[in-house]
């Protein structure tokens, strides 16, 4: 029955997350743009120094875009036009409206995360030498940036204003990751690998550009997985925390 209502509530959202145009600009375009001038500029600059950084940018450019902006302006649209309060009088439990309404966001996520790491190896000829390190970062980083969108609603009245409300995470990820990237040459400490930007500068960067066996990698990876399991359990603590399913004022 719950896997019934989830996915009757999962397709319908798809649907209308693609109508709204707002909504499918910033979880679809925006990324692919970002990534296309990241590609762009990496192809004159990167090959000596390895597609690590730029696949982290580009990584976290679709976390905070298509995880965190979408998530936070979907939900806020939903909640304002009752329809969440609509389907809290059927027979679906809370968890599982809530999931059915976010999950289209998280596979969008997902789908846009494996895109990046296609659009390197197909524009730029470069694989990941431990891909399942950049698998761990696509999956934590969508739970972290899908958390705290949900959490950003309970901080805006109308969609517009979640999306912006939103955007300083992105803000965040980027600007934390830029500061790792500065440092990178000379190795990453244990602060860095424990902001969101910094543990995919530093997983993204082994999975490019480390040289080293999968064992040897996941060694030194698992400072910046533990920041990315932190990260995740803040996102979800956050939206269970500040999620609002009543419309502001």
């Amino acid at each position: 029955m719950t896997m019934r209502f989830w996915s009757a509530i999962a397709a319908t959202e798809l649907r209308l997350l693609f109508r709204n145009t707002t909504v499918a600009v910033s979880a679809l375009l925006m990324p692919l743009v970002i990534a296309v001038m990241f590609l762009v500029s990496g192809l004159q600059d990167t090959p000596s120094a390895g597609w690590g950084f730029p696949a982290a940018l580009m990584l976290l450019t679709v976390f905070g875009m298509s995880g965190c902006i979408t998530a936070a302006g979907t939900l806020t649209y939903r909640r304002d036009e009752l329809y969440l309060k609509r389907l809290r009088c059927s027979q679906a439990s809370d968890p599982t409206i809530l999931a059915g309404v976010v999950t289209p966001v998280a596979a969008v996520t997902l789908v846009q995360g494996v895109l990046m790491l296609v659009i390197i190896a197909v524009g730029a000829s470069s694989v990941p030498a431990n891909p399942l390190l950049l698998l761990a970062v696509i999956v934590l980083g969508t739970v972290m940036s899908v958390g705290l969108g949900v959490a950003t609603t309970g901080f805006a009245s109308s969609g517009e204003q979640a999306q912006t409300v939103a955007t300083p995470v992105f803000f965040v990820l980027i600007g934390t990751a830029i500061w790792a990237g500065m440092n990178l040459a000379d190795g990453l400490d244990l602060v860095h690998q424990l902001t969101p930007g910094g543990a995919v500068v530093q997983l993204a960067w082994l999975s490019y550009n480390s040289g080293t066996s999968f064992s040897e990698a996941l060694t030194e990876a698992l400072p910046a997985l533990g920041g990315m399991v932190a990260w995740a359990i803040v996102g979800v603590a956050a939206a269970r925390r500040y999620f609002r399913w009543e419309p502001r004022a």
